[in-house]
């Protein structure tokens, strides 16, 4: 039985790109391959990919989706075509390109990765670096935004760097520039895998309650 999805890709708008790819049965290899990507009707290739997909025997690789440009939040999916045995098939990944909006998050889809991070809570004056080490990759390169809904506020509360050292991921000192007001707040992180290929964005949910006592 032909069955063309060959996966779901979880993306956060304004940094993340990704190749991906799959292993296809009862294939020996392809000659050619091509692709599109898709916004409802709307072709979008060459707004946010430069480079082509390929494939090695019956591996099918996806060009660098995101690489042109990063894709905005919203639905997509990246339709993946190759010839083999004198015919021409298309597989598909569906794509979720999620906001960096903490207020817009809710059941985050868990089938690729799991972005969220963990909860936190602070007191107005807390402040705290946080890190994460996510096993089997290697990070050169780090951003992270903190955000209370769509606003960035990681330049008002937050001082030092996010870095990344091979496996592990950390942010910002939140809240050690400025004492962050009441609220709940998304700290993202996103880091570049060592082999430039893609960019994965994880979150914290910061909850920030104020010091004061039972009225």
């Amino acid at each position: 039985m032909f069955t063309p999805r060959l996966g779901f890709i979880l993306f956060f708008a304004g940094t993340d790109k990704r190749k991906v790819q799959a292993v296809i049965d009862n294939v020996t290899s392809f000659s050619a391959e091509a692709h599109t990507l898709k916004q409802g009707d709307s072709d979008v290739t060459a707004t946010y990919i430069s480079d082509s997909p390929d494939s090695a025997g019956n591996l099918l690789m996806s060009a660098t989706i995101g690489g042109l440009a990063t894709l905005p939040a919203g639905y997509y999916r990246y339709f993946i075509s190759g010839t083999h045995d004198g015919k021409v098939s298309t597989w598909y990944w569906d794509i979720l390109v999620l906001a960096r909006d903490i207020s817009q998050i809710e059941a985050v889809p868990t089938e690729d990765y799991r972005p969220l991070i963990g909860e936190v809570v602070m007191y107005e004056g807390d402040s705290r670096n946080l890190s994460v080490t996510i096993p089997g990759l290697d990070f050169s390169a780090v951003t992270g935004v903190f955000k209370i809904g769509d606003t960035d506020v990681t330049s008002t509360h937050c001082n030092s760097s996010a870095s990344a050292s091979g496996e592990v991921l950390t942010t910002h000192n939140i809240g050690g520039l400025a004492s962050i007001p009441a609220g709940v707040y998304g700290y993202f992180i996103s880091g570049t895998h060592s082999n430039s290929d893609a960019i994965t964005t994880y979150y914290w949910r910061v909850t920030v309650l104020p010091k004061q006592s039972v009225i």
